[in-house]
């Protein structure tokens, strides 16, 4: 028994065949199989469909042998299902059909099973319809959205979609994912939910704004807080909004494309910071700086050193160094080359003194530089630029070359001088060998002169003791006068031959040098003296004297003399007083009538004062000259050589000699010799 649902067609023959034509006008095919009777009724089209003639006998078997290989087992299933007494029977499948033509085509199926009132499945009907062109549409449209979506996650920067007013994130490649810190699981959900740190930030308004105007935003170099290992980093990106339309036009989405430039910009900013820096540096510097740029060499950021040093006036910047300075082409000198070596090879090359001609405010120059060329290199290594600092050293070279010519004047003097020096050494010596011959000569003189004029004296004297002796009676008063004074003058005449004897030894021996303690040869002077001490009853006090570099034989003459001149001038009738004192003295402390011949910084001051007559200090020179007296013969006796032993040996010494004194006040002689 047919359940209470309408059948398939009614009875009403107006109604089927209006059902018909509305079927025929759309081409959608018409099945019923009857489960009960086993009885199928196939519309034309339905058997068109499947590529059967409008009259061919149809089966199940048949149909399904009509359908696409591999969409059979998905029918076959359908058909199953449908007919199972323990689903709804709804039925609507597409699948291939093979038309007759042998191209295989779409179709979609859409059918349900009518029950009997027991539950049976008695019929199976429905309609089929040619879907080619929706399907092959559908697929081209779902072929294009899966070249999109590869497309955005495969793409070399970051890309995403955004869908609808709440910008869900329905695309994001790998790369977009990263750079905004998160993972796949973002995906699906709105970006300020997903990226929240981007709240704040301009971006989601920008977003808002693209998806209500539909215009497209684009911006450079734009600075982006976003989270690296939990923490906020600052990146710069380059980056693109574009709305994207449905088939309405209308926008359904924004396509953002962004690529990170964080590194090139950090570069970017350091190196305006290098150059601002540089340009600071250049300009303040007070070296000649320039930048010549590129293979053209084009002059930037001249500092006014260069200026004046290219001295073609200030406005040099943007032009090329072969424009600026011409004359480094017309004079044939290196420099263009050695700057080309230097952009060719990127190795700095330094130079010092070397002479450039420069063309100065109309005038050629021909001066002397120190200067350096500089490679500098962009972000790639390249080089782009060079550097040129530079030195003005003229004056020091100019000053070198004067003083390299003024040395060699100086060693041609040198030489000429060495040469006189050589000359007069050799009549130096020459002279000190006709000097050493006569003074052996007057050696031999004096030894001469000593014995054959010592000798007659001997004998005269001798003579005149014996025609005393024997006829001294005889000769009267008169005679014996004449006696004594022939004898005195033969002993004034021996003393004189002695003290010059004695002058000429110390003027012309070889003095022997060596340590002598003044107090050892003051001891043996005193010895010397003994007697002449003993019967004046003289007192002598004497100070601790030092030990010096000396001759000692001289010394002791020195000393002697003058403790005897001390014991001389001391009047008869009074007792001498000599005191003997030494004092350490700077060579500025010296009296200035003393004449030096040492080098000596430091000397000792021997004083040997007495209170005997003294003299007239305006006759200082004279006391100190050969047979020079300021007394009588027979006040005083001597021969005037004494003092001119002294101040020999004192000379011979790298010392000097003076006195002061007033007459009737004693003498005080101040001997200065080297410490």
């Amino acid at each position: 028994m047919v359940t209470s649902e309408a059948p398939f067609y009614d009875e009403n023959a107006t109604l089927v065949e209006r059902l018909t034509f509305t079927l025929q006008a759309a081409e959608i095919g018409t099945w019923d199989y009857n489960l009960e009777t086993g009885v199928a009724e196939w519309s034309s089209i339905c058997k068109e469909l499947f590529g059967l003639s409008s009259d061919a006998v149809v089966t199940p078997a048949i149909l399904l042998d009509r359908v696409h290989p591999e969409d059979r087992e998905m029918v076959n299933r359908a058909n199953k299902k449908a007919i199972s007494p323990d689903t709804d029977g709804n039925h609507n499948i597409t699948f291939r059909t093979l038309a007759n033509n042998g191209v295989y085509r779409w179709v979609q199926a859409k059918g349900r099973t009518y029950k009997s009132d027991s539950g049976a499945v008695q019929r199976f009907a429905g309609i089929v319809q040619d879907v080619s062109s929706s399907v092959e549409a559908r697929q081209q449209l779902q072929a294009s959205q899966e070249r999109f979506r590869t497309l955005i996650e495969e793409a070399p920067v970051a890309t995403c979609l955004f869908v609808g007013r709440d910008l869900i994130i329905d695309i994001a490649n790998n790369i977009m994912i990263s750079f905004w810190g998160k993972d796949r699981s973002i995906l699906g959900k709105p970006v300020a939910e997903a990226v929240p740190e981007l709240i704040g930030q301009p971006f989601l308004q920008i977003l808002d704004e693209v998806f209500t105007s539909g215009q497209t935003y684009k911006s450079q170099n734009t600075p982006v807080q976003l989270p690296v290992n939990g923490v906020l980093s600052t990146y710069y990106v380059d980056f693109t909004y574009k709305p994207v339309r449905n088939a309405q036009g209308d926008v359904y989405a924004v396509l953002e494309t962004a690529i990170d430039v964080t590194e090139q910009v950090i570069s970017r900013k350091t190196i305006e910071a290098s150059e601002t820096k540089l340009r600071s540096v250049i300009a303040t510097a007070p070296a000649a700086m320039g930048l010549f740029i590129g293979r053209d060499l084009i002059v930037e950021m001249p500092n006014q050193a260069f200026i004046d040093i290219v001295g073609k006036g200030p406005n040099i910047a943007g032009k090329s160094l072969r424009e600026v300075m011409p004359e480094l082409i017309t004079e044939n000198q290196p420099f263009l080359q050695i700057l080309d070596d230097v952009y060719t090879l990127g190795k700095t090359f330094q130079t010092f003194g070397a002479q450039v001609k420069i063309v100065q405010n109309g005038v050629m120059t021909h001066n002397y530089y120190n200067f350096t060329y500089s490679p500098l290199f962009d972000a790639d290594g390249h080089v782009y630029a060079i550097l040129d600092i530079a030195i003005d050293v003229t004056e020091a070279i100019r000053a070198r070359q004067e003083t390299e010519e003024s040395e060699a004047r100086y060693r041609a003097l040198s030489e000429e001088l060495e040469n006189r020096v050589r000359q007069r050494t050799q009549e130096v010596l020459q002279i000190n060998q006709d000097l050493k011959r006569s003074n052996e000569n007057l050696q031999q003189f004096a030894y001469v002169a000593s014995h054959d004029l010592q000798e007659p004296l001997r004998k005269i004297q001798s003579f005149s003791t014996l025609l005393n002796d024997q006829f001294g009676d005889e000769l009267g008063d008169a005679g014996k006068d004449l006696l004594r004074r022939m004898s005195a003058a033969g002993a004034r005449m021996s003393t004189l031959i002695k003290d010059l004897l004695t002058y000429s030894r110390v003027a012309t021996r070889q003095q022997i040098f060596g340590l002598v303690s003044l107090d050892k040869i003051m001891a043996n002077v005193l010895t010397t003296l003994e007697w002449d001490i003993q019967q004046r009853g003289a007192r002598i006090d004497i100070n601790e004297l030092p030990v010096i570099k000396g001759d000692e034989s001289q010394l002791g003459q020195l000393f002697q003399n003058l403790l005897s001149n001390a014991l001389k001038f001391t009047p008869g009738s009074e007792t001498p007083q000599i005191q003997i004192m030494c004092f350490p003295r700077d060579i500025s402390e010296l009296p200035a009538e003393i004449q030096l011949s040492s080098h000596a910084s430091r000397f000792y001051q021997i004083s040997v004062s007495d209170q005997g007559v003294g003299f007239d200090v305006k006759y200082l020179d004279r006391i100190f000259q050969v047979f020079q007296r300021l007394h009588a013969r027979n006040e005083f006796p001597g021969t005037g050589v004494g003092l001119a032993i002294c101040q020999r040996v004192v000379e011979n010494h790298g010392g000097g000699i003076t006195a002061n004194s007033k007459p009737g006040e004693g003498a005080t002689f101040h001997v200065f010799l080297p410490a």
